[in-house]
Protein backbone atom coordinates (compact mmCIF):
# COMPACT_ATOMS: atom_id res chain seq x y z
CA UNK A 1 0.00 0.00 0.00
CA UNK A 2 0.49 3.36 -0.08
CA UNK A 3 3.43 4.52 2.41
CA UNK A 4 2.93 8.54 1.89
CA UNK A 5 1.52 11.24 0.58
CA UNK A 6 1.61 12.27 -3.28
CA UNK A 7 3.85 14.52 -4.50
CA UNK A 8 3.82 16.78 -7.63
CA UNK A 9 7.59 16.95 -9.06
CA UNK A 10 9.11 17.99 -12.16
CA UNK A 11 11.72 17.61 -14.62
CA UNK A 12 13.18 20.02 -17.12
CA UNK A 13 13.95 17.88 -20.41
CA UNK A 14 14.51 18.37 -23.82
CA UNK A 15 11.23 18.54 -24.04
CA UNK A 16 10.91 21.30 -21.45
CA UNK A 17 9.84 20.58 -18.02
CA UNK A 18 7.38 17.96 -17.26
CA UNK A 19 5.07 17.72 -14.13
CA UNK A 20 4.67 13.90 -12.90
CA UNK A 21 3.37 12.60 -9.52
CA UNK A 22 6.29 11.18 -7.38
CA UNK A 23 4.72 8.01 -4.97
CA UNK A 24 5.67 4.98 -3.76
CA UNK A 25 4.58 1.85 -2.47
CA UNK A 26 5.48 -1.71 -0.56
CA UNK A 27 5.99 -4.79 -2.24
CA UNK A 28 4.85 -8.07 -0.88
CA UNK A 29 8.25 -8.87 0.84
CA UNK A 30 8.39 -5.42 2.67
CA UNK A 31 10.29 -3.55 0.11
CA UNK A 32 9.41 0.49 -0.62
CA UNK A 33 9.61 1.25 -4.72
CA UNK A 34 9.74 4.71 -5.79
CA UNK A 35 7.54 5.54 -9.01
CA UNK A 36 6.31 8.50 -11.00
CA UNK A 37 3.19 8.76 -13.34
CA UNK A 38 2.53 11.18 -15.89
CA UNK A 39 -0.70 11.62 -17.38
CA UNK A 40 -1.05 12.22 -21.34
CA UNK A 41 -3.56 15.28 -22.30
CA UNK A 42 -7.23 13.77 -22.46
CA UNK A 43 -8.15 16.13 -25.49
CA UNK A 44 -5.61 14.55 -27.66
CA UNK A 45 -4.58 11.10 -26.76
CA UNK A 46 -6.26 8.23 -28.71
CA UNK A 47 -4.77 5.50 -26.77
CA UNK A 48 -5.87 3.73 -24.19
CA UNK A 49 -3.12 1.43 -23.62
CA UNK A 50 -0.79 3.11 -20.11
CA UNK A 51 2.97 2.64 -20.53
CA UNK A 52 5.21 1.23 -17.83
CA UNK A 53 9.48 1.74 -18.14
CA UNK A 54 11.58 -1.06 -16.69
CA UNK A 55 14.95 0.81 -16.50
CA UNK A 56 17.92 -2.08 -17.22
CA UNK A 57 20.84 -3.15 -14.71
CA UNK A 58 22.34 -0.49 -12.71
CA UNK A 59 20.53 2.37 -14.38
CA UNK A 60 17.47 4.06 -12.53
CA UNK A 61 14.02 5.87 -13.80
CA UNK A 62 15.97 8.79 -14.47
CA UNK A 63 17.49 6.98 -17.54
CA UNK A 64 14.29 8.27 -18.86
CA UNK A 65 14.16 11.37 -18.36
CA UNK A 66 14.05 12.67 -22.00
CA UNK A 67 11.99 9.57 -23.69
CA UNK A 68 9.62 10.07 -20.44
CA UNK A 69 8.75 14.01 -21.64
CA UNK A 70 8.61 12.70 -25.28
CA UNK A 71 5.93 10.46 -24.93
CA UNK A 72 3.62 12.69 -22.47
CA UNK A 73 4.39 15.26 -25.30
CA UNK A 74 3.53 12.82 -28.03
CA UNK A 75 0.67 14.53 -30.62
CA UNK A 76 -1.48 11.29 -29.07
CA UNK A 77 0.14 10.35 -26.16
CA UNK A 78 -0.85 7.36 -23.27
CA UNK A 79 -3.20 7.97 -20.99
CA UNK A 80 -0.77 7.53 -18.54
CA UNK A 81 3.02 6.81 -18.38
CA UNK A 82 4.72 4.92 -15.18
CA UNK A 83 8.54 5.09 -14.42
CA UNK A 84 9.87 3.32 -11.14
CA UNK A 85 13.05 2.60 -9.51
CA UNK A 86 13.92 -1.23 -9.37
CA UNK A 87 14.74 -2.60 -6.11
CA UNK A 88 18.24 -1.57 -5.40
CA UNK A 89 18.30 0.90 -7.49
CA UNK A 90 17.59 4.60 -7.34
CA UNK A 91 15.47 5.88 -4.71
CA UNK A 92 14.31 2.88 -4.10
CA UNK A 93 14.84 0.49 -0.83
CA UNK A 94 18.48 -1.68 -0.70
CA UNK A 95 17.50 -4.53 0.98
CA UNK A 96 19.44 -8.10 1.31
CA UNK A 97 16.98 -9.88 -0.21
CA UNK A 98 15.26 -10.30 -3.59
CA UNK A 99 18.30 -9.60 -6.36
CA UNK A 100 17.16 -12.32 -8.87
CA UNK A 101 15.02 -11.02 -12.05
CA UNK A 102 11.91 -13.38 -10.99
CA UNK A 103 11.84 -11.20 -7.67
CA UNK A 104 11.97 -7.89 -10.32
CA UNK A 105 8.52 -9.56 -12.03
CA UNK A 106 6.76 -10.16 -9.23
CA UNK A 107 7.69 -6.36 -8.08
CA UNK A 108 6.07 -5.27 -11.72
CA UNK A 109 2.89 -7.22 -11.26
CA UNK A 110 2.51 -5.59 -7.66
CA UNK A 111 3.19 -2.19 -9.16
CA UNK A 112 0.60 -2.57 -11.96
CA UNK A 113 -1.43 -4.67 -9.34
CA UNK A 114 -0.79 -1.28 -6.69
CA UNK A 115 -1.96 0.87 -9.69
CA UNK A 116 -4.80 -0.87 -11.22
CA UNK A 117 -3.02 -0.98 -14.98
CA UNK A 118 -4.78 -2.78 -17.34
CA UNK A 119 -4.22 -3.05 -21.39
CA UNK A 120 -0.61 -1.90 -20.30
CA UNK A 121 2.20 -1.74 -22.98
CA UNK A 122 5.90 -2.54 -20.97
CA UNK A 123 8.86 -1.09 -21.94
CA UNK A 124 11.84 -3.08 -20.97
CA UNK A 125 15.39 -1.45 -21.73
CA UNK A 126 18.68 -4.52 -21.21
CA UNK A 127 17.72 -6.15 -18.45
CA UNK A 128 14.31 -4.55 -18.17
CA UNK A 129 13.78 -7.08 -21.35
CA UNK A 130 14.26 -9.76 -19.18
CA UNK A 131 11.95 -8.93 -16.01
CA UNK A 132 9.06 -8.87 -18.61
CA UNK A 133 10.40 -11.99 -19.49
CA UNK A 134 9.99 -13.38 -16.24
CA UNK A 135 7.31 -11.97 -15.94
CA UNK A 136 5.41 -13.45 -19.10
CA UNK A 137 6.62 -17.18 -17.99
CA UNK A 138 5.05 -16.65 -14.50
CA UNK A 139 2.06 -15.08 -15.35
CA UNK A 140 1.48 -15.09 -19.02
CA UNK A 141 0.30 -11.76 -20.05
CA UNK A 142 -2.10 -10.69 -17.29
CA UNK A 143 -2.90 -6.87 -17.71
CA UNK A 144 -0.75 -6.69 -20.67
CA UNK A 145 -1.64 -5.46 -24.30
CA UNK A 146 2.37 -5.38 -25.73
CA UNK A 147 5.92 -5.50 -25.09
CA UNK A 148 9.22 -3.35 -26.29
CA UNK A 149 12.49 -5.06 -25.48
CA UNK A 150 15.14 -3.07 -25.95
CA UNK A 151 18.68 -4.34 -26.92
CA UNK A 152 18.66 -7.43 -24.64
CA UNK A 153 19.71 -11.12 -26.35
CA UNK A 154 17.88 -13.83 -25.14
CA UNK A 155 20.80 -14.83 -22.72
CA UNK A 156 23.98 -13.41 -21.99
CA UNK A 157 26.32 -16.59 -21.00
CA UNK A 158 27.91 -18.30 -23.52
CA UNK A 159 26.37 -21.99 -24.08
CA UNK A 160 27.46 -24.84 -26.77
CA UNK A 161 24.42 -23.64 -29.05
CA UNK A 162 24.87 -20.06 -28.08
CA UNK A 163 27.26 -17.56 -28.89
CA UNK A 164 25.82 -14.35 -29.36
CA UNK A 165 25.14 -13.06 -25.76
CA UNK A 166 27.23 -10.85 -23.93
CA UNK A 167 30.26 -8.95 -24.71
CA UNK A 168 31.07 -8.17 -21.50
CA UNK A 169 29.83 -10.24 -18.99
CA UNK A 170 29.18 -14.29 -20.62
CA UNK A 171 30.91 -17.19 -17.96
CA UNK A 172 32.00 -17.24 -14.82
CA UNK A 173 35.54 -15.18 -15.30
CA UNK A 174 34.07 -12.20 -16.74
CA UNK A 175 31.10 -12.14 -13.88
CA UNK A 176 33.63 -12.48 -11.39
CA UNK A 177 35.80 -9.58 -12.96
CA UNK A 178 32.92 -7.70 -12.47
CA UNK A 179 31.64 -8.32 -9.46
CA UNK A 180 34.98 -7.06 -7.77
CA UNK A 181 35.27 -4.03 -10.02
CA UNK A 182 32.21 -3.24 -8.15
CA UNK A 183 33.37 -4.11 -4.96
CA UNK A 184 36.44 -2.12 -5.22
CA UNK A 185 35.84 0.49 -7.61
CA UNK A 186 32.40 1.33 -7.72
CA UNK A 187 32.58 4.61 -8.93
CA UNK A 188 35.11 3.67 -12.13
CA UNK A 189 31.99 0.94 -12.52
CA UNK A 190 29.61 3.66 -13.02
CA UNK A 191 32.05 6.00 -15.18
CA UNK A 192 32.99 3.01 -17.35
CA UNK A 193 29.63 1.89 -17.56
CA UNK A 194 28.30 5.25 -19.07
CA UNK A 195 31.31 4.98 -21.82
CA UNK A 196 30.81 1.13 -22.47
CA UNK A 197 27.16 2.30 -23.37
CA UNK A 198 27.15 5.57 -25.33
CA UNK A 199 28.75 5.74 -28.98
CA UNK A 200 26.74 9.47 -29.49
CA UNK A 201 27.55 12.36 -27.57
CA UNK A 202 24.71 13.59 -24.96
CA UNK A 203 24.74 16.33 -22.87
CA UNK A 204 27.57 16.44 -19.80
CA UNK A 205 25.13 17.42 -17.40
CA UNK A 206 22.80 14.32 -17.96
CA UNK A 207 25.78 11.77 -18.42
CA UNK A 208 26.64 13.23 -15.14
CA UNK A 209 23.45 12.46 -13.68
CA UNK A 210 23.33 8.88 -15.50
CA UNK A 211 26.60 8.04 -13.71
CA UNK A 212 25.25 9.83 -10.17
CA UNK A 213 22.32 7.29 -10.59
CA UNK A 214 24.43 4.42 -10.97
CA UNK A 215 26.15 4.83 -7.74
CA UNK A 216 22.94 5.34 -5.82
CA UNK A 217 22.62 1.34 -6.67
CA UNK A 218 23.45 -1.56 -4.06
CA UNK A 219 26.85 -2.54 -5.51
CA UNK A 220 26.39 -6.09 -3.63
CA UNK A 221 22.84 -6.26 -4.70
CA UNK A 222 24.16 -5.51 -8.62
CA UNK A 223 26.67 -8.51 -7.89
CA UNK A 224 24.12 -10.77 -6.79
CA UNK A 225 21.72 -9.87 -9.67
CA UNK A 226 24.04 -10.23 -12.31
CA UNK A 227 24.68 -13.73 -11.44
CA UNK A 228 21.19 -13.82 -11.52
CA UNK A 229 20.45 -12.30 -14.73
CA UNK A 230 23.66 -13.31 -16.72
CA UNK A 231 22.83 -17.03 -16.39
CA UNK A 232 19.23 -17.07 -17.19
CA UNK A 233 18.20 -18.63 -20.71
CA UNK A 234 15.34 -17.04 -21.91
CA UNK A 235 14.91 -19.03 -25.19
CA UNK A 236 12.31 -21.17 -24.38
CA UNK A 237 10.08 -19.02 -22.65
CA UNK A 238 10.29 -16.64 -26.15
CA UNK A 239 9.03 -19.65 -28.04
CA UNK A 240 6.22 -19.67 -26.35
CA UNK A 241 4.98 -15.79 -25.81
CA UNK A 242 2.23 -14.74 -28.37
CA UNK A 243 2.52 -11.23 -26.82
CA UNK A 244 2.69 -8.69 -29.38
CA UNK A 245 6.29 -7.23 -29.54
CA UNK A 246 8.91 -4.92 -30.45
CA UNK A 247 12.23 -5.81 -30.56
CA UNK A 248 14.80 -2.70 -30.55
CA UNK A 249 18.82 -3.50 -31.32
CA UNK A 250 21.61 -0.66 -31.40
CA UNK A 251 23.65 -1.55 -34.26
CA UNK A 252 26.78 -0.15 -32.56
CA UNK A 253 25.83 -1.70 -29.32
CA UNK A 254 28.85 -2.07 -27.16
CA UNK A 255 27.15 -4.43 -24.75
CA UNK A 256 25.15 -7.34 -27.01
CA UNK A 257 25.66 -7.59 -31.35
CA UNK A 258 22.71 -6.65 -32.89
CA UNK A 259 22.28 -10.47 -34.42
CA UNK A 260 21.70 -11.94 -30.70
CA UNK A 261 19.63 -9.04 -30.27
CA UNK A 262 17.43 -9.95 -33.67
CA UNK A 263 17.13 -13.89 -32.22
CA UNK A 264 14.12 -12.18 -29.69
CA UNK A 265 12.50 -11.26 -32.90
CA UNK A 266 13.21 -15.09 -34.59
CA UNK A 267 12.03 -16.54 -31.39
CA UNK A 268 8.81 -14.44 -30.52
CA UNK A 269 6.19 -15.51 -32.93
CA UNK A 270 4.45 -11.90 -33.07
CA UNK A 271 7.78 -9.80 -33.18
CA UNK A 272 9.34 -6.78 -35.10
CA UNK A 273 12.69 -5.86 -35.17
CA UNK A 274 13.77 -2.58 -35.20
CA UNK A 275 17.86 -1.65 -35.84
CA UNK A 276 18.54 1.88 -35.25
CA UNK A 277 21.91 1.65 -37.50
CA UNK A 278 23.83 4.48 -35.39
CA UNK A 279 22.78 3.45 -32.06
CA UNK A 280 24.36 2.20 -28.88
CA UNK A 281 23.14 -0.13 -26.08
CA UNK A 282 21.38 3.20 -24.65
CA UNK A 283 19.87 4.02 -27.75
CA UNK A 284 16.67 4.94 -26.18
CA UNK A 285 19.01 7.76 -24.56
CA UNK A 286 20.87 8.74 -28.14
CA UNK A 287 17.97 8.69 -29.90
CA UNK A 288 15.25 9.28 -27.32
CA UNK A 289 12.60 11.32 -29.77
CA UNK A 290 12.11 8.34 -32.08
CA UNK A 291 12.20 5.67 -29.66
CA UNK A 292 9.25 7.56 -27.76
CA UNK A 293 7.19 8.18 -31.46
CA UNK A 294 7.86 4.55 -32.07
CA UNK A 295 6.52 3.41 -28.40
CA UNK A 296 3.85 5.38 -28.57
CA UNK A 297 2.62 4.16 -31.82
CA UNK A 298 3.14 0.61 -30.99
CA UNK A 299 1.18 1.19 -27.34
CA UNK A 300 -1.40 3.46 -29.78
CA UNK A 301 -2.01 0.06 -32.28
CA UNK A 302 -0.78 -3.05 -30.84
CA UNK A 303 1.73 -2.90 -33.60
CA UNK A 304 4.31 -0.26 -35.52
CA UNK A 305 2.98 1.67 -38.31
CA UNK A 306 4.22 1.38 -41.72
CA UNK A 307 5.89 4.99 -41.77
CA UNK A 308 7.00 4.19 -38.48
CA UNK A 309 9.36 0.77 -40.74
CA UNK A 310 11.67 2.75 -42.12
CA UNK A 311 13.20 6.62 -42.16
CA UNK A 312 16.50 6.37 -39.94
CA UNK A 313 15.90 2.83 -38.75
CA UNK A 314 16.16 0.09 -40.66
CA UNK A 315 13.41 -2.15 -39.54
CA UNK A 316 12.51 -6.01 -40.82
CA UNK A 317 9.53 -8.30 -39.88
CA UNK A 318 11.18 -11.84 -38.32
CA UNK A 319 9.17 -14.64 -38.25
CA UNK A 320 9.73 -18.25 -36.52
CA UNK A 321 10.77 -20.47 -38.31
Amino acid sequence: GRTRARAMTSVTTKKGEVTLTLDEFRTKDDVRLVYEVGKGDPATTTSSSPVVLVHGWSGSRRYFDDSFAALLNAPSPPPRVVRYDLRGHGDSDKPEWGYHVARYAADLKELLEHLDLTDVTVVGTSMGCAIIWSYLELYGAERLKGAVCVDQAPLQNRAPDWNLGSKGCYDVASLTRLQELLKHDFEGFARGNAECCLSNEIDEEYEALLIAETLKASPTGLAALMADHTALDWRPTLRRTTLPMVVMAGAKSQIFPAEGVAHVGKLAANAVVVTYPTSDHWLYIEHWQKFADQVCDFAANGRLSRNFLGGMQQAVTVVRD
